[in-house]
């Protein structure tokens, strides 16, 4: 009998993925270290405490909304009307962060996938083109790279079959055609056409 898949058995953080903590931490203790022999020490203290913050941050170790991906395809799966949007997300990722930044209240809609800490969502990570393509945005069959709230939600609109709005309720759709006519008729321009009542 085969045993378990080793490439699903742990999750695997990329080296890059730590450059951008090390870098701040480096930079930071030779700020420090400068302040430090001009006498400065409330400055470098300052510095040293905002550098190891920033270290945290932007490496993998920052914890965040995270549901594994099994889970979340479940529950779509299972979701009455519409079934929320899987966001496969990685800590350091700057556009990650900015969009998280963003959408700060917990949403039905949305469910956050750590691929750091899932290794199933790391391989459906590798199938769409690997860590470039975050956050990546997954409705049923659709995916999209996401880069701020308002791709999200015009994502969302398209994705959802039954057209219902990806932002707020009753909102309608994020990305409307300012000459449409809300009846779905083509403007009518120039005179009455023959028969009709004016005011």
């Amino acid at each position: 009998m085969p045993g378990p898949d080793p490439a699903l058995s742990s999750p695997r953080v990329p080296a890059p993925a730590w450059l951008r903590p090390a870098l701040m931490l480096v930079g930071g203790a030779l700020a420090a270290l400068l302040f430090v022999q001009v006498d400065q020490q409330l400055a470098a203290f300052a510095i040293g405490v905002f550098s190891l913050f920033m270290a945290y941050w932007t490496s993998p170790l920052r914890s965040g909304p995270h549901t594994p991906l099994a889970s979340a395809q479940e529950r779509a799966r299972e979701a009455d009307g519409r079934a929320p949007t899987i966001v496969l997300w990685a800590p350091g990722n700057p556009a990650s962060a900015r969009l998280q930044a963003a959408i700060r209240a917990p949403r039905e809609d949305l469910i956050w996938v750590n691929v750091f800490k899932d290794p199933a969502a790391q391989q459906l990570l590798g199938r769409y083109g690997g860590e470039r393509m975050l956050p990546l945005a997954l409705q049923g069959e659709d995916a999209a790279r996401i880069d701020n709230v308002s791709e999200l939600f015009a994502f969302q609109d398209r994705a959802r079959p039954d057209g219902a709005p990806g932002g707020a309720a009753g909102a309608g759709p994020t990305t409307p055609d300012p000459g449409a006519d809300p009846s779905g008729r083509p403007e009518q321009r120039g005179e009455d056409e023959p028969g009709s009542p004016r005011a």
